[in-house]
């Protein structure tokens, strides 16, 4: 009788990446090696250097003081930062925690079992950020829609 092998699926495989970033980001080896100086985040300030992380990671368009209300307000610790206070604390974090978390939460998880549709030995990935003004007719409104701008006006 053959044994199949169990496929893993995406939510595996995102449970798997968080798991992983979460063993980093309280691994003290992994503090050492990503900050600039031994100093910096050796105490417990507001920003800390797993909230520097998840702050960055969490990436919002909104402005970085609302950013950093709601981050803390979520924490229910009573504690609020300015956005002054959070890049001086980015700017003592190195590039490499991003680069480490990278390969083992994502490349490693995603693309490791080699179990990924290629072309001729390649990984092809392709993204489109594109964006295209259309003549403003009402052919064109009717067949690819609108956007809202902010200034209320649709186009």
């Amino acid at each position: 009788m053959i044994e199949k092998e169990p496929v893993m699926d995406e939510n595996d495989k995102a449970t798997r990446s968080i798991s992983i970033i979460r063993d980093h980001l309280h691994d003290p080896k992994f503090k050492e090696e990503n900050r600039t100086n031994p100093k910096f985040f050796s105490r417990d300030y507001k920003i800390n250097f797993i909230s520097v992380i998840l702050l960055i990671l969490g990436k919002s368009v909104k402005s970085m003081q609302l950013v950093l209300n709601e981050f803390f307000k979520n924490l229910s610790n009573g504690i609020l930062a300015t956005d002054s206070a959070f890049t001086q604390a980015r700017s003592h974090l190195r590039l490499k925690a991003f680069i480490t978390l990278n390969q083992k939460a994502i490349i490693d998880v995603l693309y490791g079992d080699k179990k990924y549709h290629g072309f001729k030995g390649f990984r092809v990935l392709s993204v489109d950020g594109s964006k295209i003004h259309l003549p403003n007719s009402p052919e064109i409104c009717e067949e690819f829609g609108t956007i809202e701008f902010t200034n209320g006006k649709s186009r």
